[in-house]
């Protein structure tokens, strides 16, 4: 073999390796032993199982030029967001309009890096093409051959001992983890979102006065009573809602639970916390709606794993894409939902139900609204490991970010009302947050949520019903109950069978009881909160 063309055939080789060195490396600290091994040995096998197909390096490099392509957006994605394409990423996939998928595109600002990954796959390219027919297995190539597979029987053995670890090995192979995420991620997102692995039960609802109405379900994210000014705050956090015509603010408004993942299933189900930590749920307020003849959206700029675990099914399903999305949840405003929204509220002719499920005010608070509402304080002080310090220099910027988020949650608020006041035909807007938040500054040290101790601040909730003039006017003992019930203690779980009530809807399963839209509403003053996800009464 001629020198130069020996060279060629090591820098094809060098190209080849990249992919996978790159992965080595990143993954050499966050994977066991067996990971990696598992990610050579694929490596080795998949280059013996291609020559043997291709038999000349020739071939062997023309035909792995899309593998290698594939590779280099594999390890380009794992690099970026520091975790291999997963769960998310095939929500994202599935979900998402090519309208989402462009403006993601137009937005990321690592797109460059496709001129480098161009070129790279260019010169790829321009080396295999004018390489000569030399035969693979040849002279020293066999031992190799032999070697490499004399040592796959132990390292196998020695992998296969641990099958999480041999999982996560083949996900770090670019090539064996793309046919993992599109042979296993891909249709398990497809599935979870059409709702597959919930066995739901039949409502039998329905609508008996019919007419063509709006209701609009928000539900919020550590959201804390204490530090809105429509309930007596000393910061002019909601200047739109201290003013809102047509809103019943709720008074006493509690939690069942300081943890999302148990909180949100009881309002969308209307399960209390006794079911939901014992019993799968069977149905949601969106299937309830459905089967009462209005069409359905979800909107979602939180974390999936609630929806799917619920079996939300929608006749319209929204999850904008998020490249910057972190361990804390998305970092995408709950503006990116206004576009859906508007065009549901457009579907004009039938009666239409929408959920969306914001990011509100969880942490990283400042993270949670643009630059122009940083109206208190300044966030330069702040980053990801500031709400683990309870107290501090830090404690009083974390109120400030807090409290811009609040301004920009009163903001997006008011987007959604003020759409649906122009309707023409009779609409609400609920707000409820999954539970509220502790600030270190004022809650007496505690912060954020989800803690195994009681603290006020993470079940003292704001939450409000909006309704147009004419809903008013179609449905005047709804509203009458809810103005007189709003000063009443009102759980979680209650918001379920309010605002099916608010809907017209009735089924064998309706409890009058449990909603505050009702004039035969009796307050759950007995029942156990979820703190920490553990049943406790409260003190």
């Amino acid at each position: 073999m001629p020198p130069a063309a020996r060279y060629r055939l090591y820098a094809l080789g060098t190209l080849y390796c990249a992919p996978y060195v790159a992965m080595l490396v990143w993954g050499w600290q966050a994977y066991k032993a067996r990971s990696l091994l598992t990610l050579l040995l694929t490596v080795a096998l998949g280059l013996l199982l291609l020559g043997m197909l291709t038999r000349t390096w020739r071939r062997f490099f023309l035909v792995y030029a899309p593998f290698l392509l594939v590779s280099v957006a594999y390890v380009a994605y794992s690099l970026s967001f520091g975790i291999v394409p997963g769960h998310t990423l095939a929500i994202v996939m599935v979900s998402a309009s090519w309208e989402e998928i462009l403006g993601l595109w137009t937005v990321w600002q690592g797109k460059w890096l496709l001129l480098p990954c161009l070129a790279f796959l260019g010169v790829y390219l321009w080396l295999a093409w004018g390489l000569a027919d030399w035969p693979i297995f040849s002279g020293k190539a066999r031992i190799v051959t032999r070697v490499l597979l004399g040592l796959a029987l132990p390292v196998t053995a020695f992998a296969a001992q641990n099958a999480r670890q041999l999982v996560d090995g083949l996900a770090l192979n670019p090539v064996a983890g793309t046919v993992m995420f599109c042979a296993g991620e891909i249709p398990r997102a497809r599935a979870e979102i059409h709702g597959a692995g919930i066995v739901k039960v039949a409502y039998h609802a329905q609508r008996p006065e019919g007419g063509e109405e709006v209701h609009v379900l928000v539900i919020g994210e550590s959201a804390r009573r204490g530090s809105w000014s429509a309930y007596g705050y000393q910061r002019v956090t909601t200047p739109y809602l201290d003013h809102l015509r047509g809103a019943v603010f709720l008074q006493r408004a509690m939690a069942d639970a300081n943890l999302t993942s148990f909180a949100v299933p009881t309002i969308l189900t209307g399960m209390t916390p006794e079911q939901v930590t014992s019993e799968r749920p069977h149905g949601t307020l969106l299937d309830l709606a459905k089967e009462a003849g209005y069409s359905t959206a979800w909107l979602v700029n939180q974390d999936l794993d609630v929806s799917t675990w619920l079996g939300i099914t929608a006749d319209r399903f929204e999850y904008p894409p998020d490249p910057e999305a972190s361990f804390f949840g998305r970092h995408a405003p709950d503006e990116v939902l206004l576009p859906a929204y508007r065009r549901e509220l457009a579907r004009a002719g039938v009666p239409r139900f929408i959920g969306m499920h914001i990011m509100e005010s969880h942490w990283e608070y400042y993270r949670r609204y643009p630059p122009s509402f940083q109206r208190f304080g300044t966030a330069n002080r702040l980053n990801t490991m500031s709400i683990l310090r309870k107290g501090g220099t830090t404690a009083p910027d974390l109120t400030d970010a807090y409290d811009n988020s609040v301004l920009y949650t009163d903001w997006f608020l008011e987007q959604v009302i003020e759409q649906a006041r122009r309707l023409q035909v009779p609409a609400t807007v609920t707000f409820v947050p999954d539970h509220g938040e502790s600030l270190p500054a004022l809650d007496g040290g505690a912060a954020g949520h989800g803690q195994g101790f009681y603290n006020a601040a993470q079940f003292e909730i704001p939450a409000f019903v909006w309704t147009s003039d004419a809903y008013r006017a179609a449905h005047p003992q709804q509203v009458a109950a809810l103005e007189a019930n709003a000063a009443r203690e009102i759980r979680s779980h209650d918001f379920f069978y309010t605002v099916a009530d608010l809907m017209g809807i009735t089924w064998p399963g309706a409890r009058p009881e449990r909603s505050f839209a009702s004039q035969q509403f009796i307050p759950d003053t007995t029942g156990k909160h979820l703190v920490g996800g553990v049943l406790m009464a409260r003190p």
